[in-house]
């Protein structure tokens, strides 16, 4: 069950969107974040309370979600009630290991065997470190999940026609990516967040940078936008790989070695300038004294 979901506002200027109802809009909108959303994107609708919290009666939300069935934004189980939202985990990430095991956790779930070859199938084809595998005794051409009338069968076989198979080892730790180190270092990972990272990634050519950033930022207890200011500075000096890093960090290194190793110049004081400076006295001697007390006697003299 979900607490928030987050929501771009780039939604608006979507021409599908641009082109709904105003009843459809909401209805797409409830879909979305209601709070039976899952991880995964897979749950179970309820009519009821799609009814009591959209204020739509039930025969335009039928028609209005045989529309979204039709259009390839949603699969619809008639006999599970189960929804399972199109491109959910590609909008949704869960490299997180966490996150991951949140989607596994809600795998066993699925009612629908088709909506679950569905999820473990992109995942794995995202890169998510999911540990759920398909079964041997999984089909990719059962036709089961209908539109509410019946009348849209859906295929999984044509639907994943266009995905290509890959080899996932899920029982091996998944490699650290860029966008993993932003949701252990900095929390849930949305849409602009992710897509700043991959415009990162872009612009270096590989994440090894842009991870690079993001931990020197956390070890900082700085937030996400500190490694971007970090990855700015590496632009602008034309820094492009980790031993150019590597080698920036050692000149910094020395550069401050040189500022401290800078002989400094030390005015000497005269001792009677100082605070603590206390005149030296001298011993008269007899002689000295004899002396004193004759030019005395003459200055005395003189006067009379």
């Amino acid at each position: 069950m979900a607490m928030f979901r987050q929501f771009q506002t780039s939604f608006w200027s979507d021409n599908y969107v641009g082109d709904l109802s105003p009843n459809q809009k909401l209805l797409y909108i409830y879909i979305l974040t209601n709070e039976k959303t899952t991880q995964c994107g897979v749950y179970e609708f309820s009519m009821r309370y799609a009814q009591l919290e959209t204020g739509l009666d039930k025969a335009e939300i039928e028609q209005i979600i045989n529309e979204f069935v039709k259009s390839g934004k949603i699969r619809y189980s008639k006999e599970t009630n189960e929804i399972l939202i199109i491109n959910w985990l590609k909008h949704n990430s869960a490299r997180s290991p966490k996150v991951a095991a949140v989607v596994d956790k809600e795998i066993r779930d699925i009612k629908t065997p088709e909506f679950e070859s569905e999820v473990i199938t992109r995942s794995q084809v995202l890169g998510y470190p999911i540990k759920t595998k398909l079964s041997s005794q999984d089909t990719v051409s059962i036709p089961y999940p209908y539109s509410i009338d019946s009348g849209t069968q859906y295929n999984i076989k044509e639907d994943k026609k266009n995905i290509k198979e890959v080899e996932v080892e899920t029982d091996a730790p998944a490699t650290a990516d860029a966008y993993q180190i932003f949701q252990e270092n900095f929390g849930m990972l949305n849409s602009f967040n992710s897509q700043s990272i991959t415009e990162w990634i872009q612009d270096f050519g590989s994440d090894e940078l842009v991870i690079e950033a993001m931990r020197r930022s956390a070890l900082d207890n700085k937030g996400y936008r500190y490694a971007e200011g970090i990855m700015k500075k590496w632009v602008s000096t034309n820094i492009k790989t980790l031993d150019d890093v590597k080698a920036e960090d050692v000149l910094h290194e020395r550069s401050k070695q040189s500022k401290n190793g800078r002989q400094q110049v030390i005015e000497t004081i005269p001792d009677e300038f100082k605070d603590e400076y206390k005149p030296e006295h001298k011993k008269t001697s007899p002689e000295e004294l004899a002396a004193i007390q004759e030019q005395m006697a003459r200055l005395e003299k003189s006067k009379q």
